[in-house]
Parts: C-alpha cells; structure tokens; sequence
C-alpha cells in the first residue's frame, strides 16, 4: 500500500510539471506588469476615463512619438524618458552604462515625479501609458512609491506587443507566412482594441517646459 501510495503521489508530481510545461510552451508572451500599481487593459482605462472625471490618461512616451504615431484621445503627454540626439554604437558608453543596441540612446526625465507631484494630487487617479509597457511599469511603480494612491499601468500599452502568436506552431507560420510577423499594432494595445486616438496636438495636454 505505501508503495502504491508513493508512486501516485510521483505520477501526480509529473501530472503537474508536464502541465506546467505545456502551459508555459504554449502560452503567449504576456505583456509587462507592474508590481505596485493595478494593472488594467486599455478597454478598461477607456470605460474608466468615460466614468469618472477624476481620471486622468498620461502617456508617457517622447514628445516624437505622441506627435508622428499618434495619442489616445484626451492623453497628457508626460515623457519619462527622452531620446538622445546622439547615435551612440553598441557597447559604448552613454550617461555611464554600456549600451545594449545601436541607436539614438533614451535616457530618463529627472523631472518626471516633480513634474507629477506639481500637477496631480496623490488622490487622483492616473492611468498610465506608453508604447508597450517598458515604460509605464517602471514609471506607474514609482508613482506609487512616491505617494499616489490610485496608479493604473495600461497593460499593452498604445502599440502593443510584437505579433510573434500564441504558440510555437502558429509563431513558426507567422513568421514564415505573414508580414505582420514581429510588428506591433496587432496585439494587446489601444490600436488594437480599436479605442480613440489621433495625431492632433493640442496645447493643454503638452509638457509644459516644452511650450517656454
């Protein structure tokens, strides 16, 4: 009997580790989530915004990409990083670190929580955006370190996720089959649901220092 007991408790053991196997080979790459703020889906910040007055949309991309890709509709423009306007080499050194990518380097608004802290009350609720979520996490964490109450990280944010599928077969089409492969617009974000945006600038929801 102890043995027969054993070995169930071994078969159930592999039950779940080979379930947990399959769950995670098959499973999309889930966008990025904070751990201090609540994160939300952009359908769910679009019916918060149209609820409740209190809300505000701030995303939190450059000044270019606000402008040339478009902004959700009645979004504050609020950059946490910048982008350089050097073109600095893999490997090389911007602002003290070794860059992984070759690019015009981004580096961080200094400004950002004075700014914040300047314009917004700790009891008011922000909903926090960016392109896909690299920068709303750590920008919505810090949020709530500093004092606000009610920070929502926009889950996907305004682009979304590359499209690489949900599974190792449909990646494997995807990327032999599909121009889509490896883009983002088709996954997760504000786009894709569909939700309002435009190009249009208006002056009210601009970075401040910006129009001195």
């Amino acid at each position: 009997m102890k043995r027969e007991k054993l070995w169930d408790r071994r078969r159930f053991s592999f039950s779940l580790l080979f379930l947990a196997v399959c769950l995670l080979t098959a499973a999309p790459v889930l966008a990025k989530r904070a751990k201090l703020a609540t994160n939300i889906s952009p359908l769910q910040a679009w019916d918060m915004v149209q609820n409740n007055p209190k809300v505000y949309l701030i995303d939190v991309r450059t000044p270019a990409e606000y402008q040339f890709i478009g902004h959700a509709v009645g979004a504050y423009n609020i950059p946490f990083m910048f982008l350089s306007d050097k073109f600095i080499e893999k490997g090389r050194i911007f602002k003290g670190k070794k860059m992984k990518k070759s690019r015009y380097q981004p580096y961080l608004n200094t400004d950002f929580m004075d700014y914040m802290k300047s314009h917004f009350k700790a009891d008011d609720i922000l909903l926090i955006m960016c392109r896909s979520g690299h920068r709303s996490v750590p920008a919505s964490d810090l949020l709530v370190k500093n004092g606000f109450k009610k920070v929502c990280n926009i889950v996907g944010g305004f682009e979304g996720n590359k499209f690489h599928g949900r599974d190792k077969e449909e990646r494997k089409l995807l990327k032999k089959y599909s121009e889509n492969y490896g883009r983002r617009g088709f996954t997760d974000g504000w786009k894709h649901f569909g939700l309002p945006w435009t190009y249009k600038m208006e002056a009210k929801y601009i970075y401040e220092p910006h129009k001195k």
